[in-house]
């Protein structure tokens, strides 16, 4: 039981969350797959038992979903729903709609599942934006579907209290008090094979030997394998280096030297002696890192000394724990049986902190497109992602995967270059959306509050010398007259975004703003 997050491993498209959330999109691009139909009732966006949905097979009809929809149990209404709005919603938006209107976001609680299911939006917000359809996103899940290199999303690890899981490769650069590195018994593996792909004097060469007899005594074969060996030398380096205060090495002994294992045998004159014998290389020398202290197993001993060093057998671990007495039973008579009620804890309730549908209803579904349009280039901005002068070409790209295209188009593209004139005029794009030092954008947060837990993402946070400063974008017009009215409004939500950010960062100053793109005011709230 000791909570542990994998970070920065591969097979991302293999994780569960994203499974789900792929056999949505398969439904949505074609509602006669069954198989994916099939999925999306057992997850967690309805959680029907597989006997609902055997009862439902052996009806009449010609594909899953329409004998489903005999069923009526509600959900076939939710199913249509999301296929019609398909037609005009973008995926990635959809996508986001089913967690919290079928509250599946309970169930990707966990660290790594909830930035799984935040990689996977965003790598259909960027499908979109580079203007891929549907089925074109469809065919781009189906062709990495098998992708097993691809890595999960990065989890922020820090001040987590868990065990964090991650390759070599991963650690380059980072340090940690304690390191564990398992199997280091397990053999390297070759990428060459029977083929060889080199380079001599700048031409590229391809070599094919299937016989591995004859690899073993060719020389460009034997040359690669050298310099695969130093590749695992200096991996293994890396790993033994990511230490503070302690490392840990542990794996079973092996006769075979392609590996970690081989390199301390090479090194250290790692050695195995068996039980009554012992080698005169390491019978008197005070080199000699531990001996076992029961005769029953073998003896371990390395021919170098090292401060701190030392080698322990399975027997002396489970020695160093002492074993749990047993509980001496009572003779007295045992007490009368009595009903104790189990305690029902009351079921957390999940709030999204979203305002998309108040600005749809108030002000419009253009308004509503506008405001996504804007938090994305501004959170490319902050990010570095795009410059200045990248602005309008990726604006139009994002307008045009939601559907607004032409005079529309040109409309809402002159909107947004009148507001970014207008923020910087007034020196609040300098201050807040050009890239900072120790800033933040669209920061994700999870805070819990009694029996609500609040999600939801942050516009911007700087934080300057210590003050945290937490900026909020309003991009709907806005008359003056309204300010006072929206500043109370908004204060509740500003108060959770500042509350999140006092738990992020354990900070202490945390200032809320309110930022009115459409006329340029920096407003103090929450």
């Amino acid at each position: 039981n000791i909570p542990f997050v994998a970070v920065k491993g591969i097979g991302f498209y293999q994780e569960p969350e994203v499974a789900i959330l792929r056999a949505l999109t398969y439904f949505l691009s074609n509602p006669y797959d069954d198989y994916s139909l099939y999925i999306l009732l057992k997850s967690p966006f309805f959680s029907i038992d597989e006997g609902s949905i055997v009862k439902a097979v052996n009806s009449e009809g010609d594909c899953l979903f329409s004998k489903w929809r005999k069923t009526r149990d509600g959900s076939e209404k939710l199913l249509d729903e999301w296929l019609l709005k398909i037609q005009q919603v973008p995926l990635s938006e959809l996508i986001e709609e089913a967690l919290s209107r079928t509250k599946a976001w309970e169930f990707f609680h966990e660290a790594q599942q909830r930035a799984n299911v935040k990689k996977f939006i965003k790598l259909v917000e960027d499908l979109e934006a580079d203007g891929k359809s549907l089925l074109k996103i469809r065919d781009f899940l189906e062709r990495t579907e098998e992708r097993a290199d691809e890595p999960k999303a990065n989890v922020n690890t820090e001040g987590m209290d868990a065990v964090r899981i991650m390759t070599i490769h991963g650690a380059k650069g980072l340090e940690f008090p304690v390191v564990f590195v398992p199997g280091i018994d397990e053999g390297f593996f070759t990428k060459a094979g029977d083929s060889l792909i080199y380079d001599t004097e700048g031409k590229l060469f391809f070599k094919y030997v299937p016989q591995s007899a004859v690899r073993r005594m060719d020389e460009d074969f034997i040359l690669h394998s050298r310099k695969e060996n130093e590749e695992q030398k200096r991996l293994f380096y890396v790993a033994v280096t990511r230490a503070e205060q302690a490392f840990f090495l542990t794996g079973r002994w092996s006769e075979n030297n392609n590996s970690f294992l081989g390199f301390l045998k090479q090194g250290l004159g790692l050695n195995r002696v068996e039980p009554g014998a012992q080698s005169t290389e390491h019978r008197d020398r005070k080199t000699e890192n531990r001996k076992q202290k029961t005769k029953k197993g073998p003896q371990w001993g390395t021919s170098v000394q090292l401060e701190g060093l030392s080698v322990i057998s399975e027997q002396e671990i489970k020695a160093l724990y002492k074993k749990r007495p047993r509980p001496k039973t009572s003779k007295a008579p045992s007490a009368p049986e009595k009903f104790i009620p189990i305690r029902v804890e009351k079921p957390l309730i999940w709030n999204a902190v979203t305002e998309t549908i108040d600005i749809r209803r108030q002000h419009g579904k253009d308004w509503a497109v506008l405001g996504d349009v804007i938090h994305r280039l501004f959170e490319d901005i902050s990010n570095g992602v795009i410059t200045e002068g990248d602005m309008r070409a990726r604006a139009q790209k994002l307008l045009m995967t939601k559907g607004i295209v032409n005079k529309q188009n040109e409309r809402l593209l002159s909107v947004i270059g009148e507001d970014v004139s207008l923020l910087q005029e007034k020196g609040i794009w300098q201050d807040v959306i050009m890239p900072r030092d120790n800033s933040f954008s669209e920061l994700p947060f999870v805070l819990g509050s009694g029996d609500t837990v609040y999600t939801g993402r942050i516009d911007r946070v700087i934080n300057e010398d210590g003050v945290f400063k937490v900026y909020d974008y309003k991009t709907f017009p806005v008359d003056k007259k309204e300010m006072s009215y929206l500043l109370k409004g908004y204060a509740s939500q500003l108060r959770i975004y500042k509350e999140a950010v006092k738990n992020l960062f354990n900070a202490e100053d945390v200032r809320s703003y309110i930022i009115f793109t459409h006329t340029g005011e920096i407003k103090e709230a929450g």
